[in-house]
């Protein structure tokens, strides 16, 4: 009998912490299971990829970036929520198919939960994947969203797309909104590489008591986050949405609810 496997697949995968996460998980709650793997999986093979990993054993895949509109496209069967976004990050294999499942906007959610930001002014900047898990998700809690795209378009449909009311915002429209928002929220990649600046808001125009989001968790404080901070604003990095997307998929595959706790934090270097 094949061994029960479980990894993450997108390209470029080096960077992923998610095999610390996971295989923290399965020692601590003692699955029978094989080592949690990271595995570089181009876009054009996708399919033909899959097929194989899942041959192979491999019966909870975690699908990251430019991977998770494939992933949905591949499944049998989906969730609401993976129907909505038309993205999937976590794939479970069982006797009836492939079902696919979107944890990234309940990550998102939880880890904001204990911040007070349901029904609050909320500024998104992006129209990616990312950002449309992240509009999911303030729609749920409420919030009154504008969300700012260099591409105006890409704003449109993602509001078309989900079927929510958002303000679209323009570079004039932007500094107003950033001044009376009390989350602004980065979806974009601009900052994860090294010496890259991301310019989109003027950080003077931030109020002090406003929550500054970005999805980046590598490095650990983009210089979005030091400018916001230098402002006052109280800041937060991607690593707890990351953890607790992941946790929502180990329970999906494991039927457990994993710990959040201090053991993980120094897993991942973080005190």
């Amino acid at each position: 009998m094949v061994n029960k496997k479980t990894a993450v697949i997108g390209d470029p995968i080096d960077h992923s912490l998610s095999p610390k996460i996971h295989n923290h998980w399965i020692e601590s709650e003692k699955i029978d299971l094989d080592p949690y793997q990271k595995i570089n999986v181009k876009k054009e093979n996708f399919i033909r990829e899959v097929d194989q990993l899942i041959q192979e054993g491999y019966y909870g895949l975690n699908v990251t970036v430019p991977l998770k509109e494939d992933a949905y496209k591949y499944c049998d069967n989906t969730s609401d929520v993976a129907r909505a976004l038309k993205a999937v990050n976590t794939l479970i294999v069982n006797k009836d198919g492939v079902y696919g499942d979107n944890t990234d906007p309940i990550g998102f959610e939880k880890s904001v939960a204990n911040k007070g930001l349901n029904n609050k002014l909320c500024l998104v900047l992006g129209a990616g994947g990312s950002a449309r898990a992240v509009v999911y998700a303030l729609t749920h809690m409420k919030c009154e969203i504008g969300i700012y795209n260099r591409t105006r378009e890409n704003a449109e449909s993602l509001c078309s797309d989900l079927g929510v009311e958002a303000t679209i915002l323009t570079e004039t429209t932007l500094k107003e909104f950033v001044r009376s928002s009390q989350l602004v929220v980065n979806t974009t990649s601009l900052g994860q590489q090294e010496g890259e600046e991301n310019n989109l808001i003027d950080f003077n125009n931030l109020n002090p008591s406003t929550h500054v989001y970005d999805l980046i968790y590598n490095p650990s404080k983009t210089t979005f986050l030091t400018r916001a901070e230098k402002n006052g604003c109280t800041v937060q990095n991607g690593l707890e949405m990351l953890i607790h997307q992941a946790a929502q998929s180990f329970n999906l595959w494991h039927g457990t609810m994993p710990e959040i706790d201090e053991d993980l934090m120094s897993v991942l270097g973080v005190s």
